[in-house]
């Protein structure tokens, strides 16, 4: 396996881990079979992940009192993400994008830069008000998996 990039940590127990798993996500990707299927189910992988990820962020964002401002700038990014996500598998899907590494190069810059514009940014907010991150409730309640690390 790949090793993890530590100029990715944030200093956050859960958002580091969560950033780790989807890291490893992207390993998996770039070895999986060149199967369709494989391929498809390491994808939906990711995204269900990513779309965790970034509903714990937003949790935080919200119980921290993140400023408005930056809230927004961060959710945009997050949208941003999500929908160029899609639009890359979508063309997987129907053939057009014969190969994954142009969605592997996009989410590991993506990732990069995320960490240091925006959650870095949400990570110092929260340590200065003596919090930290935690899955939603109504996450943690009902999928107690998705708090295990992996």
């Amino acid at each position: 396996m790949e090793s993890w990039d530590e100029s990715l940590e944030t200093g956050d127990p859960l958002v580091d881990q969560q950033h780790r798993r989807i890291y490893r996500i992207f390993y998996e990707l770039e070895v999986a079979d060149d199967t369709p299927g494989e391929i498809m189910l390491v994808l939906d992988r990711l995204t269900s992940h990513v779309a965790l990820h970034f509903r714990t962020e937003e949790d935080l964002m919200r119980r921290e009192e993140f400023p408005a401002h930056e809230t927004l700038l961060h959710q945009a990014e997050h949208r941003r993400l999500t929908e160029q996500t899609r639009a890359y598998v979508l063309q997987f899907r129907t053939g057009e994008l014969s190969s994954t590494a142009p969605l592997i190069a996009f989410l590991r810059e993506w990732l990069h830069s995320h960490v240091e514009s925006c959650d870095r940014v949400l990570v110092d907010h929260v340590r200065a008000r003596g919090g930290a991150a935690r899955l939603p409730a109504e996450i943690a309640s009902s999928h107690p998996q998705d708090n295990v690390a992996s």
